[in-house]
């Protein structure tokens, strides 16, 4: 068996790849250790399950993701910067060879991923879905942001639609990725 640098590290960035690209149900630890060239018992070495395995993927989303909002260098932006920060998120999945997003590939397969990797995905989509709400009524406060309807509503409308954008993206191009962006952007802004 062939000894990897941070194995467990290589493991998730591959099983995150992997998600983004093929879903949940798309890739085996076959997929893993062919890459790695190592036997699957080296996978299930550090993820006895491949519940295991995308529960740590999700789980360490979540991680970066809380660090990310809780970094000044987001957490003090404007509102409209904000929400172009959360714009680019999805823009780097997109310049990554047509991934998508963990969320919206995981809540494809929604029905069937196993129990626990379910509630990670609930949680990571709460916690995405609460930033962007707050976000929004931060620049709805401010002024510089106007629509009909709530913070949730207007949060889950643009979280849904930028993850449909990515995967309508993989099919028609990046154009029509980025004119679902620029269209939130100018239902958005106050002019």
């Amino acid at each position: 068996m062939v000894k990897i640098e941070n194995s467990k590290k290589t493991i998730i960035n591959l099983a995150e790849s992997l998600l983004q690209d093929k879903g949940f149900n798309g890739f085996s630890y076959a997929n893993i250790s062919a890459e790695l060239g190592v036997k699957n018992a080296a996978i299930h070495y550090h993820f006895p399950s491949k519940e295991d395995l995308g529960i740590a993927v999700i789980h360490r989303y979540r991680e970066r993701f809380k660090l990310w909002i809780n970094n000044s260098r987001v957490k003090d932006l404007s509102p409209v910067d904000k929400l172009n920060w959360f714009f680019s998120i999805y823009s780097n999945f997109r310049a990554d060879n047509g991934k998508v997003c963990l969320v919206g590939s995981l809540e494809a397969e929604f029905n069937s991923i196993p129990e626990g990797l379910r509630k990670e995905v609930e949680a990571l989509h709460r916690e995405m879905l609460t930033w962007l709400e707050s976000t929004l009524s931060e620049g709805k406060e401010a002024g510089v942001f106007q629509f009909n309807g709530t913070p949730a509503s207007k949060a889950a409308l643009i979280y849904s639609s930028v993850q449909g954008a990515l995967q309508m993206a993989r099919a028609l191009g990046t154009k029509k990725f980025k004119d679902v962006i620029e269209q939130h952007k100018q239902d958005l802004l106050v002019s």
